[in-house]
């Protein structure tokens, strides 16, 4: 009973650490294989702090590293949402408000999210965005995840408040334009958008 006990305080502690180191791959294999939950408050002061300096950063002209700062409180979010599912804690789509360009349909593979398929905008190239996802990946602590681009286009908001999606990628060819218009209507569900040819 004392070695067992030795153990899960033992195994708290390796949690909190790879939770303030932000590896999330280990966090989720340790999670599983003891069966434990996070609680709240182990998780809402890393959330809080990653949302405050998010918000710092974003004041003073830092939006690369704001954004990198709010995708760590957005998966740290779904991890306490959602238990851990490393699928619930990548977002399936960033275009942000107003955007106008490059769009890359990806598939993430390996480190617990298997063929799970992803959105991501901005650059000046597909292999730029490719390029930022994987080292997005990295970031949150998902080291053993391959990210493959399944093709690009163009999307834009209109005036009207909808979404165009259109055009291909040089480097990677046309994405499914079909699913990209179903998954950014999930993130946006006000926005009608529409394929153009």
């Amino acid at each position: 009973m004392k070695t067992r006990n030795g153990q899960s305080r033992k195994h708290r502690i390796d949690v909190n650490r790879l939770l303030n180191g932000m590896k999330l791959e280990a966090v989720v294999r340790a999670l599983k294989r003891s069966g434990a939950r996070l609680a709240s408050e182990t998780l809402a002061p890393l959330v809080a702090n990653c949302e405050t300096r998010s918000r710092e950063l974003l004041a003073a002209g830092e939006i690369g590293e704001s954004r990198r700062l709010a995708r760590r409180a957005a998966a740290l979010n779904g991890l306490l949402s959602h238990g851990p599912v490393p699928a619930r804690m990548v977002a399936e789509v960033e275009l942000p408000e107003g955007y106008d360009g490059k769009i890359l349909l990806m598939v993430l593979k390996g480190g617990g999210l298997d063929n799970t398929v992803c959105l991501r905008s901005g650059d000046d190239w597909h292999r730029e965005i490719l390029r930022n996802t994987r080292a997005e990946m990295k970031d949150l602590g998902f080291m053993h995840t391959r990210v493959e681009p399944l093709g690009g286009a163009y999307a834009r908001f209109t005036p009207d408040g909808g979404i165009v999606i259109w055009g291909t990628s040089d480097e990677y060819g046309c994405c499914d334009k079909q699913e990209a218009a179903r998954m950014i209507a999930r993130t946006h569900p006000d926005s009608l958008v529409r394929i153009e040819e």
